[in-house]
């Protein structure tokens, strides 16, 4: 255990050592020279101690993870693809270039490879894009983008998503880490639920997993149904074959797979089950608009963020929004109560009818 030595011990241990040591320094008292080298020392050595202190918490925290080389995922950046349009169809091509960069809803995107819009064409092609940070939050709906920032070809005046982008994910909490940690330690024999759980969630484009056993075998085929969501609320073609691959192995050190002789095992995105509110806030001093958004925003954030088989819980969502500072009282008629979802489901924000009335005073 390391100590923490506070200020006054260590100057008045300095003062004592140095009078000892010698006999020609004889004024210690405030704003005398000794007095005051010895303060900043003695604060610096303080300071020393206490991260010291913290250094060592934080790292023995880390001992348990450190000996099987279990590390923090440390997040992912959203992907999908972005059209750009002109007003009219031109006898020219545009050219869109890898780097070029557009956004929607308070977030920018970058495309990474060169797209085009063709001579007697309106709309470029697909073109992939990547969000500029990594989070869950880039993860948007198809239509949101819809802002060019590079500059480019005068002609190309339009953006916009034609799908969902999707997969970013979050930097891991601790209490995820920790809860990652049990699994995998559960699922140290190689081959039961616990360790292909723990292949899933390994996967930095994985935020959230679940499994089902089948017995008798689904389909005369399947022993076992994974359930995996990338952060967006569903899967990727791209992330449920990395899924698999880490489930059932390629013969190399790299991938060993966990899955015993004779087992089956499919991987799935899991049903999406919206939740639409009916919401009466009554607030104070606040523009009526600006506080809809923050209460859509809250709602919206706290669902979103719920993984696979993981319930509503009405009580959450209230307290969230009667932290909202401009907030007086919070009506939740709809949902009516908790929603339980099962294992293969995850709850997604739907709709929201908001009804915002301010209150004379405070």
């Amino acid at each position: 255990m390391v100590e923490i030595r506070r200020y006054e011990d260590i100057m008045q241990q300095a003062t004592a050592n140095t009078i000892a040591l010698q006999d020609k320094i004889t004024d210690f008292n405030d704003g005398s020279i000794a007095h005051t080298l010895l303060d900043s020392v003695s604060r610096i050595a303080e300071r020393q101690y206490v991260a010291i202190r913290q250094g060592y918490n934080e790292n023995l925290a880390l001992v348990p993870y450190s000996i099987y080389k279990f590390k923090r995922k440390q997040g992912t950046k959203a992907a999908g693809t972005a059209v750009f349009s002109r007003a009219k169809e031109l006898p020219v091509r545009s050219i869109i270039t890898s780097g070029s960069r557009s956004g929607g809803a308070g977030k920018e995107y970058i495309t990474t490879e060169t797209g085009y819009i063709e001579a007697g064409q309106k709309h470029s092609n697909p073109i992939k894009i990547l969000a500029a940070e990594i989070g869950a939050s880039y993860n948007l709906p198809s239509g949101v983008i819809d802002t060019i920032i590079t500059a480019l070809p005068s002609d190309v005046i339009e953006v916009t998503n034609d799908i969902a982008i999707t997969g970013g994910t979050d930097i891991e909490t601790d209490t995820e880490l920790h809860e990652r940690f049990k699994i995998f330690q559960n699922g140290l024999s190689g081959t039961n639920i616990y360790a292909i759980i723990d292949a899933a969630l390994g996967l930095d484009c994985v935020r959230s997993v679940s499994a089902k056993n089948h017995k008798p075998p689904l389909k005369n085929i399947y022993n076992m149904s994974v359930y995996v969501d990338d952060g967006s609320g569903s899967a990727s073609e791209e992330t449920i074959a990395a899924v698999m691959l880490a489930i059932e192995g390629d013969g190399t050190a790299l991938n060993q797979g966990h899955l015993a002789p004779g087992v089956n095992v499919r991987v799935l995105p899991p049903q999406t089950v919206p939740v639409n509110f009916d919401v009466v806030v009554d607030v104070y001093k606040v523009d009526i608009i600006g506080a809809e958004e923050e209460v859509k925003k809250v709602i919206t954030g706290y669902v979103n963020s719920l993984k696979i088989g993981k319930s509503f819980i009405k009580s959450d969502i209230i307290a969230r929004i009667r932290s909202l500072p401009f907030t007086r009282d919070v009506n939740v008629n709809s949902p009516s109560e908790n929603i339980d979802i099962g294992s293969d489901q995850i709850l997604r924000f739907g709709s929201a009818k908001i009804e915002i009335r301010e209150t004379a005073n405070g």
